[in-house]
């Protein structure tokens, strides 16, 4: 079974019913409460929702509104810090970005990252808060190894043949915490550089698959196999 461990809808009902349709299991982020609201709209039951403060708006949301969203959900995400696509403050990125670690710790809820730019910060803000960690996207040659060593999982994005540092890291991930992720089809058609459709979706994800298989010399089949059974296991 197909699976997609990060997915922005984007408002998309065509996409949701797509995913509930072919089965297809994804976490949808919610990034604000109006999100939040459409996503649960729009996925019901069927689908996990990840809530968090996303840190380009870490200057926007306040605690006392999204608290009862943060309790809401099952996952914390996505969160963290970037220096890269956002000139938000970076202290007021931290701040928050821990307020929602000790959240998650707290209430033993696992939690989705962005790191873009902040990879060391990120992970020595991690390292003071035990969890269960997925790191989402990640696309930096540096502290792979320490990531791995804190046993988190990473999702794989759709750039994976054009970007040497998400190739080395679906080479080298243990298996067991390796996922597949599209970030929503405007991530896929801006790493892809061309249009995307709804009806692309699942032939995406597939695509992946053969992709990192490939690069593990396993069958696609497998992969598939093995992902979704991470991905349950990191839900659970």
């Amino acid at each position: 079974m197909l699976c997609d461990a990060h997915c922005h809808l984007d408002g998309s009902a065509e996409l949701a019913a797509l995913q509930r349709d072919e089965h297809i299991l994804a976490v949808i982020n919610c990034q604000s409460p109006t999100e939040w609201e459409t996503n649960r709209s729009l996925v019901g039951d069927h689908q996990p929702l990840s809530f968090g403060i996303h840190p380009w708006a870490a200057t926007t949301l306040h605690w006392a509104e999204v608290t009862p969203y943060l309790e809401a959900t099952q996952l914390i995400g996505e969160i963290g810090m970037d220096s890269v696509w956002t000139d938000v403050n970076l202290l007021e990125q931290a701040r928050l970005f821990e307020a929602q670690l000790h959240f998650a710790h707290d209430h033993r809820k696992p939690v989705i990252l962005h790191t873009k730019g902040c990879e060391r910060a990120v992970l020595t803000a991690i390292r003071k808060y035990p969890n269960r960690y997925l790191v989402h996207w990640y696309a930096s040659p540096e502290y792979q190894a320490d990531y791995i060593r804190l046993d988190c999982y990473f999702t794989i994005g759709p750039d994976v043949l054009t970007d040497p540092a998400v190739t080395q890291l679906a080479k080298t991930i243990p298996l067991n915490r390796l996922l597949i992720e599209t970030d929503g089809l405007s991530a896929v058609a801006w790493a892809q550089h061309r249009p995307v459709q709804v009806t692309d979706y699942p032939a995406i994800l597939k695509q992946s698959l053969r992709i990192v298989a490939n690069l593990r010399g396993l069958a696609p089949v497998d992969l598939e196999a093995q992902v979704y059974q991470n991905l349950q296991r990191f839900l659970s």
